[in-house]
């Protein structure tokens, strides 16, 4: 999906004719044709001008509102869905735990798969006995979601599994630069927390995107229990590519030294947490340390995002190959067929 993130301060978006028009205090510095364009990432003080929110609702082009280091604010919604009979089907089936448990287990499932992939892929090349523990306790609780008959029981064990995961996660960090010990967010304490928690913020935006695509609500789903604002749908689907998209992407460009420390920004205090948008969580505010992507930061990570949605894998369910965007698009179809009874089971995403 052409994306085109918006992520200078200061910068104007505008329309000639059929072109999008990015401006920097007046002066034109690139067009983009509107065909070109599927999504486009505001991030910060970005302004739009009338035309161009006009231009954008017309085309229905996907608008996603993120503060200056990437936390989601919201989104520019045109018209609703208009498959009313898709949402009712899912208002109902969702609150049957016959459909409802099989589906969080088998979400839940797919990513506790996903993280074992990753700590498999680390072993092959470290053979470390740490993480060869690891690997086997996410084996072992991937064998008891199968008896698993409540969504409170498949919450314990999916939160048993992330504790197992991230406990061995750093050891997957090859690049003495980096180092992580524990999962923290909101705000994130270290540069590779401040790459995850970016990544799953781009990991929603799209997923939501293609719940709204296909007609359900994001508002309503199995394994996130349903609150206000909560976007529990597009949280639940979400779940099975974090490892995949997210967790894989960050080790490469750590890895890979595509980032250094001086890519990232540390911020100390509520005023300068306000000062760019991003104390809008209780957790943030009185702490001590808070670390983003900075500028430079988040550009790489988003080039790399783009080359990791366009690679290719086998997707099991359509027996082809399809780029990692095309099969989140293909995994919510598939949930819309389960909640219109036109299919039996979810098949979760599973790396190989």
């Amino acid at each position: 999906m052409p994306t085109l993130a918006l992520m200078e301060q200061g910068m104007t978006l505008a329309v000639e004719s059929e072109q999008f028009s990015i401006e920097r205090e007046g002066a034109v510095v690139n067009r983009v044709r509107m065909a070109e364009v599927d999504e486009v990432l505001v991030f910060g003080a970005v302004s739009l001008t009338p035309a161009a929110i006009a231009a954008l609702l017309q085309r229905g082009i996907d608008t996603v509102f993120l503060t200056a280091h990437g936390r989601y604010r919201g989104r520019l919604v045109g018209k609703p869905g208009r498959n009313i009979e898709l949402r009712m089907a899912q208002f109902e089936r969702v609150r049957d735990p016959a459909v409802a448990v099989p589906l969080a287990r088998a979400l839940v499932g797919g990513k506790v798969a996903n993280q074992r992939y990753i700590l498999l892929r680390a072993q092959r090349e470290q053979k470390r006995e740490d993480l060869a523990e690891a690997i086997g306790a996410l084996r072992r609780m991937l064998e008891a979601l199968e008896p698993a008959e409540s969504i409170e029981a498949i919450r314990g064990i999916e939160g048993q599994a992330a504790a197992v995961y991230f406990g061995a996660f750093g050891k997957c960090i090859r690049n003495p630069e980096f180092s992580f010990t524990a999962r923290t967010r909101r705000p994130p304490r270290d540069p590779v927390n401040a790459m995850l928690s970016f990544g799953y913020t781009l990991l929603g935006t799209v997923m939501e995107s293609s719940v709204l695509r296909a007609g359900l609500d994001p508002m309503l789903g199995v394994f996130h229990t349903p609150e206000y604002g909560r976007p529990s749908l597009m949280l639940d689907l979400i779940e099975e590519f974090r490892p995949v998209v997210v967790d894989a992407l960050t080790l490469r460009v750590v890895n890979r030294r595509e980032v250094a420390a001086e890519d990232f920004e540390e911020l100390h205090d509520d005023a300068e947490l306000a000062a760019v948008g991003d104390d809008e969580d209780d957790e943030a505010k009185g702490s001590d340390r808070a670390v983003w992507l900075g500028p430079t930061g988040r550009r790489v990570f988003f080039r790399a995002w783009g080359r990791r949605l366009r690679e290719t894998h086998f997707y099991p369910v359509r027996q082809q190959t399809l780029t990692l965007e095309e099969i989140m698009q293909q995994q919510v179809y598939q949930l819309a067929r389960l909640l219109k009874g036109e299919a039996e089971q979810y098949q979760a995403f599973v790396l190989r």
